[in-house]
């Protein structure tokens, strides 16, 4: 047997207090709870269900033996935003990409991706 039915969702929280403009882009979470969809902002998922939202970071070391250097003047050219940090801020040679990706020198043979 097969069941074809139209599904609701319900908007609740701040995402129901105004109505978005045509084109604008709105962050939000869809929630099954028993048999009915919720949309709601992702602050608001701690107030309306029993869930709660991490933030979760995320360090990468990678097998780099040439000159760091090198590495940032290889990226300059792909990437737009490439822009060195205060040795203070990042305890050793460091640039950030695109205001993302923090590339760090960790040693002759290791680089971190943060």
């Amino acid at each position: 047997m097969y069941f074809n039915s139209e599904k609701m969702e319900k908007t609740i929280g701040r995402l129901a207090e105004k109505t978005p403009e045509v084109g604008e882009t709105v962050s939000s979470l869809l929630v099954k709870k028993a048999f009915t969809y919720l949309i709601m902002a992702p602050d608001d998922l701690h107030v309306f269900s029993q869930l709660s939202t991490a933030n979760i970071s995320q360090r990468i070391t990678i097998a780099y033996t040439g000159a760091f250097g090198v590495l940032k003047h290889r990226l300059k050219q792909i990437f737009e935003s490439v822009e060195s940090l205060p040795d203070e801020e990042s305890k050793g040679p460091a640039f950030r990409v695109h205001e993302r990706l923090t590339v760090k020198y960790e040693s002759e043979k290791h680089t971190s991706l943060h």
